[in-house]
């Protein structure tokens, strides 16, 4: 309904005051105008400003744990904590007997062996200041290689990089 036919309808059939105002006021809340509506929005910006508030001081204080590896994936989680890397098998991968899995990591071109990767339960390792700094921007790879020569990746079953 357009301002004109408003006119024509309140000349056809004139409302009292109180009735207009009410009409008015419902037809400005339906349009969401007035001093009231923007008290409305701005106190809806301040409700939604106090709930991430709390949102974002507890994820700035969670511990800053990186994910390596994903169980879907690879068959192993693993987590870099400040220095501690954990690596758990949740179903990793079946390999011959004289043969294991090998968590490396590629930088500028280099390999660096991490670390055999467990065939069941959780393996914790500390890493030192320099392969922490290599953690950082590098390949990861699982591959797996024969028990007695494990001096660079061969058989390369994974790589994500970080």
């Amino acid at each position: 309904m357009n301002h004109k036919e408003l006119v024509l309808l309140n000349t056809i059939a004139p409302l009292d005051k109180k009735v207009k105002d009410q009409v008015w006021c419902n037809i400005a809340n339906d349009l969401e105008l007035g001093f009231r509506s923007r008290i409305k929005k701005t106190l809806k910006l301040w409700y939604a400003l106090f709930l991430f508030i709390p949102i974002i001081i507890f994820t700035s204080l969670a511990p800053n744990a990186n994910t390596i590896l994903n169980a879907s994936d690879t068959g192993w989680e693993a987590t870099l904590e400040n220095q501690q890397l954990s690596i758990k098998a949740i179903n990793p991968m079946v390999v011959d007997k004289n043969e294991v899995c090998i968590l490396w990591i590629k930088k500028k071109g280099q390999f660096f062996k991490v670390t055999e990767l467990p065939d069941d339960g959780v393996k914790n390792i500390i890493l030192n200041e320099i392969m922490l700094a290599n953690f950082k921007g590098a390949l990861i790879i699982i591959s797996i290689e024969s028990e007695t020569d494990i001096s660079l990746p061969k058989t390369i079953e994974y790589t994500k990089q970080l």
